[in-house]
């Protein structure tokens, strides 16, 4: 195995990047992480949102699908897990030896591309360029001659199978729909109490579930 580059002032030249302290530094996490496919569904369907808040009309049937997909969202954020299966594309700016995947539960990595500075991608090879390790939480592991100053783009399955996703998660996303669909319109109704956006009730549905970086 080649030795790994050294990062400094010569991986700054030959890839003409700066930094606030003038030293190249390799990254774990990506810079960039979007969606490709999104999601076929949700963790919670319109039929049992519309039971949740005792709606039998067609009536507000737009509303509260986008409602369970933006509160979706917003607690995937906030703990770092997808709530229902898409495929995401994480991408590194400086890549490490070692890149750690956001979101999850992973499932299958689909493909991961070397992108050089003039565009050129080059598909790698799985066992030859790199090693992906781990279970449900996935990283991946570059091999001699692809880290050291690559861009990288993984292309990755991520989140819970179709009625998968855990209990207290899918409450959670059912108590934020029912304070944001009740207290939509009325101006007199007090501020609730709320911390990154989310009811303390929610979060302590889903403080259980939290994503942390050591």
């Amino acid at each position: 195995m080649a030795s790994i580059p050294p990062y400094g002032a010569a991986a700054l030249q030959s890839r003409q990047w700066q930094t606030l302290t003038g030293t190249w530094t390799p990254q774990t996490y990506p810079s960039q992480t979007d969606i490709s496919v999104a999601p076929a569904d949700w963790a919670v369907t319109l039929a049992e949102a519309k039971q949740f808040l005792r709606l039998s009309s067609a009536h507000d049937d737009n509303y509260v699908a986008l409602l369970v997909e933006g509160i979706s969202e917003q607690i995937e954020r906030y703990i770092g897990t997808d709530t229902y299966i898409r495929t995401r594309r994480s991408y590194w700016e400086r890549a490490g030896w070692d890149l750690e995947l956001p979101y999850g539960p992973h499932g299958t990595v689909s493909s991961v591309v070397s992108i050089d500075e003039d565009g050129t991608e080059t598909t790698l090879t799985v066992n030859s360029d790199y090693y992906v390790q781990g279970m449900t939480t996935k990283r991946i592991r570059l091999l001699s001659g692809i880290a050291g100053g690559s861009f990288i783009r993984v292309t990755y399955e991520s989140g819970y199978a179709a009625n998968e996703c855990p209990y207290a998660i899918r409450a959670a996303i059912l108590q934020e729909l029912s304070l944001q669909y009740k207290n939509r319109q009325d101006s007199n109704t007090p501020s609730r109490v709320s911390v990154n956006g989310l009811s303390l009730e929610a979060r302590h549905l889903l403080l259980p579930y939290m994503s942390y970086s050591l």
